[in-house]
């Protein structure tokens, strides 16, 4: 499918999270953005104040122009102090051209360091006959598959003429795993324009932050070629979506198990394959990593599992001796270890071990640790309080 054929491509929204540092705060990334909204002449409008999302504290947000700024401020109450993140959201690369956008994500990574948390692309491609409703039947009759996802599912209201009037929505693997895909009609969504599909890629963790790096490489490796980086993000994004979203021909096995290796024998269908003049982005593959909490861990295991082991033991035997049956000492005895070593935890340990997965996984784990801090801190001031009642008759 030549570029003409495509009403757009490229990123349609971005994550990025920045640490406070010398010249590096929400107010001068604030700046700095709404200088950029003036110099390209792109949509404004005043900022509203309002409270963070995912833990921060507060955040600035401006509607018109698709921005959203997130922060918690150094030594403020609330998660992830000393940190903010920016939202560029798909509002503003609906009013950006390849060139402007390019510009913003040169700008953002030239920012300072950073951590890229979300990153999604998309191609909205004008067609009657291979609209969602069409997708869908064809995943349902097991004419096509995505490879890597476990599941597809649809979404939306049938008509008794099993149509979807009001629109509907494919969506390709788990929304909480690092690669998520969806499909569906932008004209039904906006309610005006030509019939039009839209594809999108939604990319977390770790498979994000090596998709920015090689996002910023190939626009860094376009320019030295001579190749203006809106046309270099366009082909970033077309190949990201290949890559991302590999559908496969599975008709000839309609109605029968899949073989084992059909992931090899199956081809793209041509109403797929049609769509791209590049070959798909390589994807790194899923590493096991070794982070700094699996390290700790396992220290942890391998020093002090056995004291640990005998001491919920110890305190097992204690709760039988009261009287308690083995099934409800037992639960009971670990939960004290575990209130022992939560009372013991350094909370910005916690914050360094929990800044490892994404931001919102982050933010939960925060989160539970303060909820499972409090319990103990009430659970142990009973028992002390337990301890210092005097018993009846002295």
């Amino acid at each position: 499918m030549t570029r003409d054929s495509c009403l757009s491509c490229g990123p349609d929204t971005v994550h990025v999270t920045f640490r406070e540092g010398a010249g590096r705060s929400p107010e001068e990334l604030s700046q700095l953005l709404a200088e950029f909204q003036r110099s390209y002449d792109l949509p404004t409008a005043a900022v509203i104040r309002d409270r963070g999302l995912q833990g921060f504290a507060a955040a600035a947000v401006d509607k018109a122009a698709g921005l959203r700024l997130d922060w918690t401020r150094p030594g403020e109450e609330g998660q992830n102090p000393g940190y903010f993140c920016a939202q560029i959201q798909g509002t503003w690369f609906e009013q950006a051209d390849g060139e402007t956008a390019a510009d913003l994500l040169q700008l953002l990574e030239a920012y300072g360091p950073l951590r890229a948390t979300r990153l999604d692309f998309q191609q909205t491609i004008p067609t009657e006959h291979h609209l969602t409703p069409w997708w869908i039947s064809s995943f349902e009759r097991g004419d096509l598959r995505v490879l890597g996802r476990k599941h597809y599912e649809p979404r939306g209201r049938k008509d008794f003429d099993g149509n979807y009037p009001a629109g509907a929505t494919l969506y390709h693997g788990a929304r909480t795993s690092e690669r998520f895909a969806r499909q569906y009609d932008k004209h039904l969504q906006q309610q005006s324009g030509e019939p039009r599909r839209r594809d999108e890629v939604e990319i977390k963790g770790q498979a994000c932050r090596d998709l920015w790096a090689d996002l910023q490489q190939a626009l860094i490796d376009g320019e030295q070629q001579g190749i203006a980086r809106g046309a270099s993000l366009y082909s970033f994004a077309k190949r990201s979506i290949r890559a991302f979203l590999p559908i496969r021909d599975t008709s000839r096995w309609a109605g029968q198990k899949l073989p084992q290796n059909w992931a090899q024998m199956a081809q793209e269908p041509l109403t797929w394959s049609n769509l791209f003049d590049e070959d798909a982005l390589t994807i790194k593959p899923r590493e096991k990593t070794v982070t700094s909490l699996l390290k700790s861990y396992r220290y942890a295991k391998g020093n002090f599992g056995s004291a640990i082991s005998v001491m919920a033991l110890v305190k097992r035997q204690e709760l039988e001796h009261q009287g308690f049956p083995e099934e409800v000492a037992h639960p009971l005895a670990c939960q004290e270890v575990i209130d022992e070593m939560t009372l013991e935890a350094r909370p910005e340990k916690v914050q360094e071990f929990a800044s490892e997965f994404h931001l919102e996984k982050a933010s939960q784990i925060t989160s539970a640790f303060l909820a499972l801090r409090d319990a103990a801190q009430r659970r142990a001031q009973a028992e002390e309080e337990q301890v210092r009642r005097p018993k009846a008759g002295k």
